[in-house]
């Protein structure tokens, strides 16, 4: 990587700098003169980047560092550090190594004993949790779910066995089988969808889990976009009846019709016979 000529670059180090999520002027003013300042920024998507780089009138040169070369281009980065280089770390949106690439080249950049130097700022993580109207500690973030349908249904059954505000991430194909999820595992629990945070189509979803699903169901914009998803804390009586309801579920299921199987499984746990149904077939009762 080439040395940036600026007589004013900063010190050597590497500067992971927050980006905004949605809204350009969110920036800070400390963000953008580092940003002008550095040798190199490492930007996830440079075409991306770039568009807010000309608002803010930065021209420093970019390099793509993202998930896939991340840890290829690390030793080039360790490289300019130990030329006497500055280099600004920064995601499409957010902060760098929530649920973006960084954590790899960051836990190198340490281990070779070089300064990593954050610069906060926008983040859909507490951008979400400070408007959710739920407890901020204990909270607890898990970030994105596995792909996977068994994967995805180990991950969230052991997030919500923790106490407190559960917070994760999803994509708009993957919003209504979370949503779904929930209503099965979480019944009764508060829920809160933070969709488009600080874009023009933001929207804060306030549900009690067994009613998710069908709220997306009522209108199918309402997939579009990135999803913050919260998740108010259970009572223990209320956990332990979701995790029942499954186990019992599956018992009556083995001599029953569904609707019987649901209808008593609900009478046992208190769960809607409606969702416990939903859980047998992938279907809605008519």
């Amino acid at each position: 990587m080439s040395q940036n000529n600026q007589a004013t670059t900063l010190p050597s180090a590497l500067y992971v700098v927050a980006m905004p999520i949605g809204e350009w002027t969110d920036l800070s003013s400390r963000a953008i003169n580092v940003l002008d300042r550095v040798n190199v920024i490492l930007a996830e998507d440079t075409r991306v980047s770039g568009q807010i780089l000309k608002f803010v009138n930065v021209s420093t040169r970019m390099v793509s560092l993202n998930a896939h070369s991340e840890a290829g281009k690390a030793d080039r980065v360790i490289e300019s550090l130990e030329l006497g280089q500055s280099l600004a770390l920064i995601s499409d949106a957010g902060t760098p190594g929530i649920s973006d690439p960084g954590r790899l080249l960051i836990e190198k950049v340490v281990e070779k004993g070089f300064q990593v130097i954050p610069v906060p700022g926008p983040s859909a993580l507490t951008a979400a949790l400070s408007v959710s109207g739920l407890p901020a500690a204990p909270s607890h973030f898990f970030g994105f779910l596995s792909t996977k349908s068994s994967a995805r249904e180990q991950e969230l059954e052991r997030a919500l066995s923790y106490d407190g505000t559960l917070i994760f991430y999803e994509a708009p194909h993957r919003i209504v089988d979370f949503a779904e999820r929930l209503d099965r595992t979480a019944c009764g629990r508060k829920v809160v969808f933070a969709r488009e945070l600080t874009k023009i189509h933001e929207q804060l979803i306030r549900v009690v889990a067994g009613q998710c699903a069908d709220w997306f169901a009522d209108n199918s914009d309402r997939i579009r976009g990135e999803f913050v998803v919260l998740v108010g804390p259970g009572s223990a009586d209320r956990t332990q009846s979701s995790v029942d309801a499954t186990r019992i579920l599956r018992v009556l299921a083995r001599e029953l019709p569904p609707s019987k199987a649901a209808a008593l499984a609900s009478e046992f746990t208190g769960v809607p016979k409606r969702i416990l149904y939903r859980q047998l077939t992938g279907e809605t009762e008519a």
